[in-house]
């Protein structure tokens, strides 16, 4: 199977040099124009009430005689030093300041509870507070107050921080390109229909002058509080009659026609300044990265904003908005402040949400995190047949429905990064489809992936070369199990009409390799030694060969500007296949891969890891839409074949799988991330196997070793009969520089025995803890206390009776 996104980032190669500065320009909050007013209260109403304003302005008022009052008479202390007194001051000053902008605990009242939980509301603002009964912390849908400082945050991001709504906005009658930003309080938000509900509250934030109606809902749940912003009442704009009425009234204005393209609902909840150190914010950048909070960090433009499952290849196409970090694969986000924390699952409207982490300092004096809500979205235009020239705009369409996020109040004994992916574990389970793995006995199942052939490009006519044909394979197989391999999942690449580079017409398997007859024996000799066969089906997502009575201007998916959406290889290009059309194709022929006997399909790009729109008239889908086709090929697979296993996968598609190949164990490098941790690996192990990219074609293989045994990851080899030289010249697979089975044997039985050694026995265990126990050695700890020391220093670690060589690992049964 082909490394994802490779292909991506050669065909962009010259937008992925602009994509960090125009993506800045488009995503920093405050760089876009506002030319909204910008009231120093929010004028709000509550249905049949006085004006949310009124109320605000005297809770306000009563705060800042509160606060003067706490402050002792003049004359009866006396600071040390005349800087403690100036610190003094500027608390108090700073004190009074967040008094004059954010409501008080006190002026909440109780809208729901249970038994871990209190949620109130201050019905004036649309804030809330979660009181949290275990340990008696408190979580505010604004910024904390401590280590506040006025003069830190502009009066912009004031207005940004006391509104409950962020929201991004077109104007289509003036800039159809340009992102502008509002808030509740710069439009003079009223507050319509509040009501308590059951387990919370619903309210509506109406803003008339610019024509847009956002009802929300808070619910409180058993360890969690879901904030939602609802479809039902939901107005984007003025209507056509509002238009001509506004200009009625408005002689000298035309009305901008203003949309919304992105909305964050509560932003700040759980945001904390870097006063105390002992914080960060987690982001789901590779396997899990962390923030720390740094009192000390200079100012910079340095934040996180990456799409929920990658990039809408439908939207990024010919704008120059591909992000160059990796694919965002679990939705969630979190934050850990001192002993408190929390993690946020993204739930409903995942697939049309981004996050957002910025550090201190990046936008305002907070640390916070949230999730960002996209409505419409930014695409080329073009405006010539050739469709090489044209324009950036923003689609008409509002893509619907409600959209939620779970925030999980954390213990305080689980406030870290393993008590989130703990907690996200839990959510898999209860939530997302996901059960307990059962193990057969304590082998692990050493992931193999055979290269079948490809095709060579020649003067004249391609030629077809042959690298593992069916018999080969099993003598590689046989050989392995020979000298220890006991247990072996293979997945099959190449194996198609016309090999690795070939897409579309599947089956029969080529018979330059054995034809369907080979591979069915082989699956047989397979499963004679116990191993389990997969068929890599990824290439499903694409077609260059015009079998299946593909037509590329007929069936390949379609940008909004109607383009065709194409990769180019190394050698020549594929059409991006448009997910109706590959879910027709691909169900047909599991009817064929279960003739042959195949324990399932390994599947990835389309099916799995890409998540596009289609606007082809033929075959038109939403990215949700797409998700669900999606899942649908998952599940039959799965229903069919009895398995399905998926290559670098979002998360949706985990509770279809065996197995998933290619988990991130590293994140994307950008210099204001502090730590890579193996989030997603707590929250997988036990649930699914995982495997990180080929050993032997890794950069440092020593290292990727042990990050595999800290990690709980098995191995992952790429193999194939014929000698590495071999695939030099191929179309697709010089990346593959080490392939020669006999050159790799002996070590592989060798890592197998170890890897054996250390995670046979916890393959069903949860990861239960894990920590760094000095710079460059970290534990490992499963649920039924074994631990595993991960040592990559150059040096023996000593300590508490425990020794790890160097750049070597050990493993301590039972908690010994």
């Amino acid at each position: 199977m082909k490394q994802p996104f490779n292909n991506v980032k050669r065909i962009f190669a010259v937008a992925l040099l602009v994509t960090l500065t125009s993506f800045t320009l488009m995503s920093y909050p405050g760089a876009a124009e506002n030319k909204a007013e910008q009231p120093n209260q929010v004028d709000a109403s509550m249905a049949g009430a006085a004006t949310a304003a009124e109320k605000l302005a005297g809770d306000q008022a009563d705060n800042a005689a509160a606060t003067q009052e706490s402050q002792p008479a003049a004359g009866k202390e006396k600071s040390n030093t005349t800087a403690s007194s100036s610190k003094s001051a500027a608390k108090t000053e700073g004190a009074n300041s967040y008094a004059r902008i954010f409501p008080s605990d006190d002026q909440f009242t109780l809208a729901a509870e249970n038994t871990r939980l209190q949620l109130l509301v201050h019905q004036n603002s649309g804030h809330f507070l979660v009181k949290d009964k275990r340990d008696d912390n408190v979580w505010r849908s604004f910024p904390s107050p401590e280590g506040w400082k006025d003069k830190e945050n502009t009066d912009t991001w004031k207005k940004h921080m006391q509104s409950p709504v962020f929201i991004k906005y077109v104007e289509f009658n003036v800039r159809k390109d340009q992102v502008k930003e509002t808030n509740v309080i710069d439009q003079k938000s009223t507050i319509e229909q509040f009501e308590l509900t059951e387990n919370g509250f619903r309210l509506t934030f109406s803003m008339p002058k610019i024509g847009f109606i956002i009802p929300i809902e808070v619910n409180l749940k058993d360890d969690y509080v879901e904030t939602k912003v609802l479809e039902e009442g939901f107005k984007d704009g003025k209507t056509a009659e509002e238009m001509k009425q506004f200009e009625a009234e408005n002689k000298k204005k035309k009305d901008n026609d203003a949309r919304i393209t992105g909305i964050r609902l509560y932003p700040f909840l759980g945001s904390a300044t870097s006063e105390q150190e002992n914080g960060y914010l987690f982001i789901p950048d590779g396997p899990g990265t962390l923030v720390q909070f740094k009192r000390d960090r200079p100012p910079n433009n340095n934040f996180y904003f990456e799409r929920i499952y990658g990039d809408d290849l439908a939207f990024s196409n010919n704008n120059n908005s591909f992000s160059i970090r990796q694919p965002v694969r679990m939705p969630v986000f979190g934050i850990k402040s001192g002993e408190q924390a929390l993690l946020a699952v993204i739930d409903q409207g995942a697939e049309y949400a981004n996050v957002l982490a910025a550090p201190s300092k990046s936008m305002n004096q907070y640390n916070w995190a949230t999730a960002e809500f996209t409505y419409r979205q930014r695409f080329f235009q073009p405006t010539d047949k050739r469709k090489l020239n044209g324009f950036q705009t923003f689609s008409r369409a509002r893509t619907e429905g409600d959209r939620s996020v779970r925030y999980y109040f954390l213990d305080r004994g689980a406030s870290d990064y393993v008590g989130m992916a703990s907690r996200f574990r839990q959510f898999l389970m209860e939530d997302a489809g996901l059960s307990p793995i059962k193990t057969e006995d304590d082998n692990i199942s050493l992931q193999v992936h055979l290269l079948g052939a490809d095709s060579r490009k020649g003067f004249l006519w391609d030629s077809y070369e042959p690298l593992t044909t069916t018999t080969q394979a099993e003598e590689v197989v046989n050989e392995l199990t020979s000298i220890g391999v006991k247990k072996m999942s293979i997945a099959y690449s190449g194996w198609q009409k016309g090999g690795f580079s070939e897409n579309g017409g599947h089956f029969p398997v080529d018979s330059g390799i054995g034809g369907n007859d080979g591979m069915s024996h082989f699956i047989d000799f397979a499963h004679a030694k116990g191993h389990r066969v997969t068929l890599d089906g990824s290439s499903y997502t694409f077609n260059n060969s015009g079998r299946d009575g593909f037509r590329s201007s007929r069936d390949g998916l379609q940008d909004l500007g109607a383009v065709v959406i194409q990769f180019r290889e190394h050698e020549g290009k594929s059409t991006l296949v448009s997910p109706r059309f590959m879910e027709e194709v691909m169900l047909k022929d599991l009817a064929k891969a279960k003739q042959l006997g195949v324990d399932g399909l390994t599947l990835g790009y389309g099916i799995g890891a890409f998540l596009n729109s289609d606007f082809n008239e033929r075959y038109k889908a939403t990215r949700k839409d797409a998700r669900k086709i999606q899942e649908n090929v998952f599940a039959k697979t799965k229903e069919q074949l009895g398995s399905a296993d998926v290559t670098n996968g979002n998360f949706y598609a985990l509770k279809y799988v065996e197995h998933v190949h290619g988990l991130s164990d590293e994140n994307s490098f950008d210099l204001f991330l502090d730590e890579t941790v193996p989030f997603a690996q707590i929250a997988l192990h036990g649930l699914v196997t995982y495997s990180s990219w080929y050993a032997n074609v890794t950069d440092n293989y020593g290292t990727y070793l042990l990050k595999n045994i800290e990690y709980g990851a098995i191995p992952a080899f790429m193999l194939t009969h014929a000698q590495s030289q071999e695939l030099i010249g191929t179309r697709s697979l010089f990346n593959y520089y080490s392939t020669y089975y006999k050159d790799w044997a002996e070590e592989i039985a060798k890592q197998y025995s170890r890897f054996n050694e250390a995670l046979g026995d916890v393959q069903n265990e949860f990861i239960a803890g894990h920590r760094t126990l000095e710079e460059g050695v970290n534990e490992t700890e499963y649920a039924n206390g074994k631990r595993i020391i991960v040592n990559y220093n150059a040096v023996p670690y000593e300590k508490d009776g425990v020794t790890v060589d160097a750049k070597d690992f050990a493993v301590l049964p039972g908690g010994g």
